[in-house]
């Protein structure tokens, strides 16, 4: 009998342990602004993931979403380069000049290897 169940729990422990590495998503794991901080002379915004990203299905934007002394400052889009690192796990948003003070806001969505889009957000201020 215990003859019959060694290879019925092997099996079941195989599985078990193959969604666990099949599962991972891409995560956000860093950036440069750190999020909800307060920096100055910002040119570009990094951003490091935990896993390689599939460059295709990438996709970030850098928002200004407030100007000191303006109270109703409607969310304005920057320009911005995005560019993915050597490593697969990054990339930079350049900006053409130095950010002016404020508040911003970075939106990403990506896939990394088992192609499901993840995405996110971050909050930073340019003093």
């Amino acid at each position: 009998m215990i003859k019959s169940i060694l290879p019925a729990a092997a099996a079941a422990l195989a599985m078990l342990l193959a969604p666990t590495a099949a599962s991972a998503h891409a995560k956000l794991v860093g950036s440069t602004p750190a999020a909800n901080t307060t920096v100055s002379k910002v040119t570009s915004v990094s951003l490091r993931f935990n896993e390689k990203l599939i460059a295709s299905t990438v996709k970030a934007e850098l928002v200004m979403t407030g100007m000191p002394g303006m109270a109703n400052h409607a969310p304005m889009r920057i320009a911005a380069t995005p560019t993915m690192g050597k490593d697969g796990k990054s990339m930079t948003l350049a900006a053409k000049r130095a950010l002016v003070p404020g508040s911003y806001k970075v939106k990403w969505s990506a896939a990394g290897a088992d192609t499901h889009r993840m995405e996110g957000e971050f909050a930073f201020t340019v003093k």
